[in-house]
């Protein structure tokens, strides 16, 4: 009998849990919607939304340390006035705090219209008045002011936008899924793709679009590093005494060590400019080794990921080449030290 009530209070929660995190994809749908102008399915979608959420938020908190730009008023209020509702219209602009990751027009620009329509609506056709013939008067035409040109947004780069937040979305989750959430390139992850996700929300032109992409894309590869904290070290175990010829070896090569571990603590880490100067300090004093060329044009990548810079970009690939030229990499660069962009630039541009 404890186990049956055990179990039952099991399924209420996860029905609980599974009906509190709807709104978020009632929200999704709607915005899917909205771009696509079904007016009646936006209704539809933000009135279940806000009955899950009515609180809107630039970050509004889903699962996680996942966070969203949620104004479904906003979308509400929008379809209302393309449907011809337009006291509610008003109603849900006046609520809102702005647009989401959707600009669909200025509130202000919109509730003006809103209550024009409204207005016109309510106010009877006026009686026609007799009138004697006028005689025109012959003007001048008047040339009409130019009107600004105002910067237009490709909406397949707005789709692509979306799509590599998605994508970041996807590696975050995967690495709270692996227990990564306590490591600096999580952290990382996080606050690049919330900025992002930023961005996207208030994006008014391509540039802003494509800002959005890459910084998506560097949050990806930053989840994409992250990994849960290391096992214990076992303890201690019999070991053969090292030879005289290790020895000398290992005092040999000890500062290289030294330098070399912190080169990798700090591209792992995600301080690309600091792994870069380590790994290229390294490359001169070590540079016949493959696996110091190819540490050093991944950092290099990862900074021309950043910084946009093409000269971050030649300086990795030239750096890759000299890893080819050194090593034979069967398989490409290991899945587990590099990230995907990377070893995608190692195989067909280095």
């Amino acid at each position: 009998m404890t186990r049956v009530r055990t179990l039952a209070a099991f399924i209420i929660v996860i029905v609980a849990a599974t009906a509190q995190a709807s709104w978020y994809d009632d929200y999704d749908a709607g915005l899917a919607a909205a771009r696509a102008g079904n007016w009646n399915t936006v209704v539809t979608k933000m009135t279940a939304a806000i009955k899950g959420n009515p609180t809107e938020s630039n970050k509004a908190r889903t699962y996680g340390a996942i966070f969203i730009n949620y104004h479904p008023y906003y979308y509400r209020g929008v379809a209302y006035l393309n449907l011809g509702r337009y006291q509610q219209a008003v109603d849900d602009l006046e609520r809102t705090s702005g647009p989401g990751p959707e600009n669909l027009g200025m509130i202000g620009e919109l509730m003006d219209r809103a209550k024009r329509q409204l207005a016109a609506a309510s106010t009877p056709e006026p009686e026609p008045v007799r009138t004697e013939p006028v005689r025109p008067v012959v003007t001048q035409p008047v040339p009409a002011p130019v009107q600004p040109s105002v910067p237009q947004i490709d909406a397949a780069l707005r789709q692509r936008a979306a799509s590599a937040l998605g994508t970041a979305k996807q590696r975050i989750q995967q690495a709270q899924q692996r227990r990564a959430s306590s490591s600096p390139q999580y952290a990382q992850a996080m606050s690049i793709f919330t900025d992002a996700t930023s961005r996207n929300a208030n994006a008014k032109s391509n540039d802003d679009l494509n800002a959005v992409i890459a910084l998506a894309g560097n949050a990806s590869d930053l989840a994409e590093l992250a990994m849960p904290p290391s096992a214990p070290t076992p303890g201690p175990s019999l070991t053969p005494t090292p030879s005289k010829p290790a020895i000398a070896a290992d005092a040999v090569l000890d500062d290289y060590k030294r330098q070399l571990r912190r080169a990798l603590e700090n591209y792992f880490n995600g301080e690309f400019d600091d792994a870069t100067r380590d790994f290229s300090a390294l490359s001169k004093k070590l540079p016949d080794n493959g696996w110091i060329w190819a540490f050093l044009g991944a950092s290099q990548y990862s900074q021309y990921a950043f910084e946009a810079d093409e000269s971050y970009r030649a300086a990795a690939l030239k750096s890759f080449r000299n890893a080819k030229r050194l090593r034979s990499w069967k398989g490409g660069l290991p899945e587990k030290y590099f990230s995907k962009r990377i070893r995608r630039a190692f195989e067909r541009e280095g």
